[in-house]
């Protein structure tokens, strides 16, 4: 995968002169893109996205010298950001998973329990076995992983890709992420079954 500096110029090469305006109409949403715009755009955003993980902080700084807008580089950084919600709410399981591998798929299991497959109202008092510092954080973990499954549920995807998906989104390791794709591949049906009652629910409303 190309780092971000090599995707703007990408983009630059993409949209030629004009390039700084059609990335402030993406952010405004006043036009429609095209696929190949929409790809190189889609692109950009993912390597700056993998260049923060990674912290190479040397990319992010050329990506900010070559767009030379204040403004401009706080919308890329805000969109990058939002991206990067279910990121930073899984990162406690991620340390949760430096400090004891084993636990972690315990915290998976039992979000996947509690909050997943059906609703415990009081899981967040559970915050503490799991190594939490409160009910938020774990809520905000357990919300993200929730909404990952409906995502990837929605998309009727295979394992090997819901896997990819949850690694693509959390960092949390390959295997912590095979488990919480067994889990829900295990459910699948129940899980398709949830989400239809829900959106049948929304109907009724």
């Amino acid at each position: 995968m190309v780092n971000s500096v090599e995707s703007l110029k990408i983009l630059m090469d993409t949209f030629g002169d004009g390039w700084k305006d059609q990335l402030s109409q993406y952010f405004r949403g006043s036009r429609e893109f095209g696929p190949e715009e929409k790809r190189c755009l889609i692109n950009f955003f993912d390597a700056y996205r993998e260049d923060f993980i990674g912290n190479r902080l040397f990319n992010l700084a050329e990506v900010e010298k070559l767009v030379e807008s204040e403004i401009l580089n706080n919308q890329i950084e805000n969109y990058v950001d939002d991206m990067l919600s279910f990121y930073y709410a899984t990162e406690p399981l991620r340390e949760l998973e430096e400090r004891d591998p084993v636990k972690v798929k315990a915290a998976i299991d039992f979000i996947f329990e509690q909050v997943i497959l059906r609703y415990n109202s009081d899981f967040e008092d559970s915050y503490e076995r799991y190594e939490f510092s409160g009910h938020q954080e774990f809520g905000d973990a357990a919300r993200a992983l929730d909404s990952l499954c409906t995502y990837v549920v929605a998309g009727n995807f295979y394992k090997t890709t819901i896997v990819d998906i949850i690694y693509s989104h959390t960092r949390l390791s390959r295997d912590a992420c095979r488990h919480l794709g067994n889990r829900i591949d295990e459910k699948f049906e129940a899980l398709q079954q949830k989400l239809l009652i829900g959106k049948l629910y929304d109907l009724l409303s």
